[in-house]
């Protein structure tokens, strides 16, 4: 393409982008999508499309709340299904080290005021048909929910399009020119686009980008893996999180279920990450069928791997920098999809009006003035019960 130019040059067509995208379009901004690939052809659409407060993540709850709300009518918002379903999240303990952490979970929703139920074993079992004799108390989030990732990218991008947003798929960002402690224009394998803002939305991207602009941006890429069984009949409607397993029932039946622990994994700019899947499948196969014992015999006909990107306190950055200072970043930190309607929100309101009207503030990349680059090699791999994986 010539020259362009736009209000805003979002870089990254995964959820998080594609929602920042369409409430700045709505807003009446003129906005292009730069996707080197297709959209929500990375992390966005390969991610367990769980959606919740995440309650033991304080900085997040406002996010999270905001985001449930937006989520209730965003099928009527984006003229498209995202099969959003708002039935719950249940998370389930079946040692005793799990019950410490469900008790967290429970104990932290109370502090913030969020509805939540302690549930018995023979309560859950009646919610989830099949559930593990081993299972020994579970919460459960009336407030929870999850939806199809794959539907919802591509709502959001039609409706980005019915909004007069231009879309420029299988496009690589190759540089960004500096001017005057702005950004002025971004360089792509397809040419310039001149910009008033540019938001760095683009995952596991995220660092290589802000490195093009001499910002240091602690997010590392790690591969997620997820499965898919034969379809069932109807179990449960519900999100469910158990024995290191975060998961749901699609529509037709399949069970969709991931978990960690992940690895680091090595990105490039214009090429697509590796995705391969390990022998970890092998063990969340084993977990499902030990969480649910009735679907052990079913077979597994599919899995994926996908690569998001993780900052040192498993936080997102959602950041209008001082220098650019038309520069925001947006790194979901494998919270991507659930957060995303809020975070497109947060990030229109950033450059809209240079505050959010959500609680960000701790969310601020200054929060790592201190992390150096190292800090991946030194961190060592993710460990598992941090189970930061893409919900």
């Amino acid at each position: 393409m010539p020259v362009d130019s736009a209000d805003v040059v979002i870089i990254g067509g995964g959820v998080s982008g594609l929602s920042s995208a369409y409430f700045l379009a709505k807003a009446g901004k003129d906005v292009v999508v730069v996707e080197k690939g297709t959209v929500g052809s990375e992390a966005s659409g390969r991610s367990g499309g769980m959606i919740s407060e995440r309650v033991g993540e304080s900085p997040l709850v406002p996010l999270a709340v905001e985001s449930l709300n937006i989520w209730a009518g965003l099928d009527d918002e984006l003229g498209y299904p995202t099969e959003f379903t708002h039935h719950g999240r249940l998370q389930v303990a079946v040692t005793e080290e799990q019950m410490d952490e469900v008790f967290s979970e429970r104990d932290a929703a109370f502090a913030h005021g969020i509805n939540v139920d302690q549930l018995d074993p023979s309560e859950m079992r009646d919610m989830i048909p099949g559930l593990s004799e081993k299972a020994l108390v579970g919460v459960f989030f009336p407030n929870g929910g999850h939806a199809n990732p794959q539907r919802t990218v591509q709502a959001f991008a039609w409706a980005l399009q019915d909004m007069k947003g231009r879309l420029y798929q299988n496009t690589a960002v190759t540089g960004m020119k500096v001017a005057d402690g702005r950004v002025s224009s971004v360089e792509t394998s397809a040419g310039t686009i001149e910009a008033e803002t540019v938001v760095a939305a683009a995952g596991p991207q995220t660092a290589l980008l802000a490195e093009m602009v001499d910002v240091h941006v602690p997010a590392a890429p790690a591969r997620v893996e997820m499965l898919a069984t034969a379809p069932l009949e109807p179990l449960f409607k519900i999100a469910l999180v158990g024995n290191g397993l975060y998961g749901r029932q699609a529509a037709r039946g399949n069970l969709l279920f991931g978990g960690g622990p992940h690895e680091w994994a090595d990105v490039g700019l214009t090429t697509d990450p590796d995705k391969p899947n390990t022998p970890l499948i092998r063990n969340i196969a084993r977990r499902l069928a030990e969480l649910l014992p009735g679907a052990a015999d079913v077979p597994v006909i599919r899995s994926w791997a996908g690569v998001v990107e993780q900052c040192p306190d498993y936080l997102p950055i959602i950041d209008f920098l001082d220098s650019p200072s038309n520069y925001v970043v947006v790194t979901a930190s494998a919270h991507g999809f659930g957060l995303a309607p809020a975070t497109g929100k947060a990030a229109s309101d950033l450059v809209l009006h240079g505050e959010s009207s959500i609680d960000i503030s701790g969310l601020g990349l200054r929060r790592f003035d201190n992390v150096g680059t190292g800090w991946r090699d030194e961190r060592g791999w993710i460990p598992a019960p941090e189970q930061p994986a893409a919900h």
